[in-house]
């Protein structure tokens, strides 16, 4: 039977459906489930001794590791974006194929970002504090009617822009459609044909800061885009407008949004990436008043089925590659060709490029 290290988060249900392919070795968070508690160059090196495959969650995958992990033969990452994580270009050059969990954030990150959008455009958290602190009464009736009428927005017929139409953006724009919202997105690598059919109109970052009512941030974080959202761009948006960033906390110039949140010159912002996590005490973000921004403590890819939707992708993925299907979410393109890869991944498993 193959050997699996397994480190990604644990979830009982999954390591008995795991055990009945491979033998499974348990290492670091999947055994501590601890914040960070991701292994070291070192111990990665250490517990890939005779490992086959390795299901990796956040652990670093090196050039070093792979010189001295001869044995291993295909990495699974429970990861949308593996290459935060893992040197892929080091993977490919081993003949190592890096097969991801795609989607499997998907759904939660598109609706905690349309909770997000809709929590901006009623009071719900203020009207929540100030009951549960005061009560409803006669006292504070018409001022929390007056705080309700004064800062309520439908977002029926609103515009909602979308940085980035991978998967998390495609499934949002399918909610905002569903709210009555128009939908711009600015995305250099989709087809406007295609995005025409998810009614979503593309156009360039300019035009979709200026002219959309909330602004959602989801695009993968590169070296290129870094900063992609900054001042100039920020200094387009409506006064009554909102931003909302769940995707990378790179894309976006902190200091320029606080200092227009600061101004007045945009309405609000929530914010739910940031470097560094956790926020220290004396991030400027909590001097901003309440009522102009909604932080949450990167909770946008969280949720009870996000282990089911990592893990089902990824044995799917297993199970085809042992069968010696094509690979399936694979992020190391041209593996195959490799020379590496008769001896490792091509050795064992003789997938077909597809």
């Amino acid at each position: 039977m193959l050997h699996m290290l397994w480190t990604g988060e644990y979830n009982a249900e999954w390591e008995e459906k795991f055990s009945q392919v491979v033998q499974v070795k348990r290492a670091g968070f999947n055994i501590h489930n601890q914040f960070r508690h991701w292994m070291s160059e070192d111990e990665v090196i250490e517990a890939l001794k005779g490992i086959d495959i390795f299901f990796v969650g956040y652990d670093p995958i090196t050039e070093r590791v792979l010189e001295n992990a001869p044995d291993l033969k295909l990495i699974l990452s429970e990861r949308d974006g593996p290459e935060e994580n893992i040197d892929l270009d080091a993977c490919r050059r081993h003949g190592v194929p890096v097969l991801n969990s795609a989607g499997r954030c998907t759904v939660s990150v598109a609706e905690l970002t349309m909770n997000l959008i809709l929590n901006m455009s009623r009071p719900v958290i203020e009207i929540n504090r100030a009951i549960h602190d005061e009560k409803w009464s006669r006292d504070n009736y018409q001022r929390l009617r007056d705080l309700v009428e004064a800062n309520s927005f439908e977002v029926y017929r609103k515009t909602l822009g979308i940085v980035g139409m991978g998967r998390n953006g495609r499934y949002l724009a399918g909610l905002a459609r569903g709210f009555g919202m128009e939908v711009l997105g600015y995305d250099p690598f989709v087809d406007s044909a295609e995005m025409e059919a998810l009614g979503v109109r593309l156009c360039s970052l300019d035009e979709l800061m200026a002219q959309s009512d909330f602004i959602s941030i989801l695009a993968r974080a590169t070296p290129e885009n870094h900063g992609l959202v900054g001042a100039t761009q920020i200094a387009l948006m409506k006064p009554n407008a909102a931003l909302v960033n769940t995707g990378r906390p790179q894309l976006v110039d902190y200091d320029a949004l606080i200092a227009a949140l600061e101004s007045g010159a945009i309405r609000m912002a929530a914010i739910d990436v940031f470097v560094p996590e956790p926020l220290p005490a004396d991030s400027p973000f909590y001097r901003l008043p309440r009522e102009k921004i909604i932080l949450t403590n990167h909770m946008a890819g969280f949720c009870q089925e996000r282990a089911w939707h990592q893990y089902d992708k990824g044995m799917d993925n297993l199970m085809k590659f042992l069968r010696g299907e094509c690979l399936q979410c694979n992020c190391t393109r041209g593996v195959e060709d490799s020379p590496a890869y008769p001896a490792r991944g091509g050795a064992l498993f003789g997938s077909q490029p597809c």
